[in-house]
């Protein structure tokens, strides 16, 4: 065995390992749309995914908890096979699985989030957690939003984030059971302000008065190259605030 992951072990298993968990992380994602180029998965698939790296890297010292399916996709209904949840039942779910760990002993947790609707829900969560369960605690981003330094050195398309090459490429090498290869497409973007005014406050967009097909940035520039330089950025930056914040280790690089 080389990682903890919480679903294909049994109870006897994970009771011999509970000595040396120090940390619990929760994949975040969602079920919604991602234009022609992503299934709808592909949020929580490529936390999940990423969690698994997590955990061969740090075990026995990080237990990998299921991946929520669901998320906060108010701005995606517009496009059909999106499900949302309230931010109430998003926020309720983590206090529910951060009381169950506590449980049996872990207090320490880290939410590894895939999906840009979740943002403001597992800002408050982790409060909740800090301050009402008394946990250490935090959340972290999993995909372009932690190599968005990576991605403009590619000179990736001026507006991206959403079923773009960057999370595309990413899916590639990570999940490619999630990628439409055949219909791969550059988005279809509207003429709007969306991510032109950076001194804007923040404005609740729907998702079909910026694209008409669901997809930002340019994803037939996607690569498994690229997925892979991305992947193994994004997991190096995760261990290292892992290793710092949660077990107080010295990064020095």
């Amino acid at each position: 065995m080389n990682r903890l992951v919480l679903s294909e072990l049994t109870s006897p298993e994970i009771a011999d390992y509970l000595s040396s968990i120090e940390l619990a992380i929760i994949p975040t994602g969602s079920h919604e749309q991602h234009g022609p180029n992503l299934t709808f998965a592909t949020d929580a698939d490529r936390s999940y995914e990423t969690g698994k790296l997590l955990a061969e890297r740090l075990f026995p010292r990080v237990l990998l908890c299921p991946c929520f399916n669901y998320g906060v996709s108010h701005h995606h209904m517009a496009f059909p096979g999106t499900i949302t949840l309230r931010e109430e039942t998003f926020i309720g779910m983590i206090i529910d699985i951060a009381t169950s760990l506590k449980q049996h002993g872990i207090q320490k947790i880290l939410l590894v989030n895939a999906h840009g609707g979740n943002r403001p829900a597992l800002g408050v969560a982790i409060n909740k957690l800090k301050f009402e369960l008394g946990l250490q605690t935090a959340w972290i981003g999993s995909g372009t939003d932690l190599s968005s330094d990576l991605m403009a050195q590619k000179k990736s398309a001026e507006i991206t984030g959403h079923a773009c090459e960057g999370e595309v490429s990413q899916s590639m090498y990570l999940a490619p059971w999630l990628v439409r290869e055949n219909a791969l497409a550059k988005g279809a973007l509207k003429d709007t302000l969306y991510k032109k005014r950076p001194w804007w406050g923040q404005v609740p967009w729907s998702f079909d008065e910026i694209t008409e097909n669901g997809a930002l940035g340019d994803a037939t520039k996607a690569s498994v190259k690229l997925g892979e330089e991305i992947t193994n950025l994004v997991v190096d930056r995760i261990e290292a605030f892992i290793r710092e914040y949660f077990f107080e280790e010295t990064i020095t690089k």
